[in-house]
């Protein structure tokens, strides 16, 4: 009997990421004060985690009913 196990591959497809966290979002972002924020309605703690994520250098989670166009 062959061995079968010598000729088994797994190939990994490559996977393109887009990111909706670009310069100027990540800008707006932390520009944002109080005020505004509570005017989207944006919990402090989220604000905050983002806040630190951007000074991070990480990427961020942005929702589309939290993307507003100005």
């Amino acid at each position: 009997m062959p061995e079968v196990w010598n000729l088994l591959e797994f190939s990994i497809p490559g996977i393109a990421i887009k990111r909706n966290d670009n310069s100027q979002v990540r800008d707006k972002i932390m520009s944002i004060d109080p005020e505004k924020r509570k005017g989207l309605k944006i919990n402090n703690s989220t604000q905050w985690y983002q806040q630190k994520k951007i000074k991070e250098g990480k990427t961020i989670k942005i929702y589309n009913r939290r993307r507003v166009e100005n």
